[in-house]
């Protein structure tokens, strides 16, 4: 074979490794920006929830301050209630049968209830020191996953039969990271539970709503803020939430948002026959 024609069959097979070069490039580019196109074109959704300094709000924070009073109900709705009925909060208590350990204390638990006298619904709010603001926020964590395993749960009711309680979303958006809430609606109609769970610093703190029929839409939320800006008011007013705010959050008592069924626990004998406030 001559050279002219070795050199012309090379020459032949160099150019078409070299299409093959610039095919590949030119698919790899289009498969990437084909694969790249929809995802730079998903919104996702931006959270209003503050990232507290943890860390700095450590040691500052009074967990009496950081507990719901009187003064941020309403109190032509609201009044003290049974100080035992503490005995049924958040704190420390099993979710959806799995327990979950309270990080070792560092203040006795301070703790308040109140009671809405026209339907029998009940208050509890709780706070405690623990140790670091690491396990402060690792309980709120562990508690939020606890619950996130499950979407339902049964108790055992007044009469002894068992009651599904079913799991549902917190009312209100979460106005920290570190932060669980949830709504237990029970089948059987006999009560609600809306409850909040929040780490500030090294202290954590819990509302538990229970009544007949769900609270005012803004309740939860409300108290929420009104602690916050008591504990700490520099961070949070961050995301335009001010003290002068504080006028304003106490719920409409005229309004009531129903939420059909009731919600409970796994364990009877919760404050009265009208409402339970155990938890699973």
């Amino acid at each position: 074979m001559g050279s002219s024609k070795i050199i012309r069959r090379l020459g032949d097979q160099g150019m078409k490794l070299v299409l093959l070069v610039i095919v590949i490039a030119v698919t790899g580019v289009g498969l990437g920006l084909a694969a790249g196109y929809p995802v730079s074109r998903i919104q996702f959704e931006e959270s209003d929830a503050i990232r507290l300094d943890q860390q700095r709000l450590a040691g500052e924070v009074d967990p009496a301050v950081a507990l719901t009073s009187l003064a941020d109900l309403p109190q032509s709705v609201w009044e003290p209630g049974d100080p035992a009925s503490a005995a049924f909060g958040l704190l420390g208590t099993d979710f959806c049968g799995e327990a979950v350990e309270l990080p070792t204390t560092l203040s006795p638990e301070q703790s308040a209830v109140f009671t809405n006298p026209t339907d029998g619904s009940l208050l509890i709010a709780e706070a405690v020191r623990v140790d670091r603001w690491q396990s402060a926020k690792e309980y709120v964590e562990a508690v939020g996953d606890a619950v996130g395993e499950c979407n339902e749960f049964y108790r055992n009711g007044v009469d002894g039969t068992r009651v599904e309680v079913e799991i549902k979303d917190g009312m209100g958006d979460a106005p920290i990271t570190d932060h669980v809430s949830r709504t237990f609606v029970s089948s059987d109609g006999s009560s609600v539970q809306v409850w909040s769970m929040m780490a500030i610093g090294d202290v954590v703190t819990s509302t538990l709503y229970a009544g007949p029929a769900g609270p005012q839409q803004s309740l939860m939320s409300d108290l929420e803020k009104r602690i916050l800006i008591r504990v700490a008011p520099a961070s949070f007013a961050l995301g335009g939430v001010g003290s002068e705010s504080a006028t304003t959050l106490a719920p409409d008592p005229t309004e009531t948002s129903i939420i059909e069924g009731g919600a409970a626990d796994e364990s009877p004998g919760a404050a009265d026959a009208a409402t339970t406030t155990t938890v699973p």
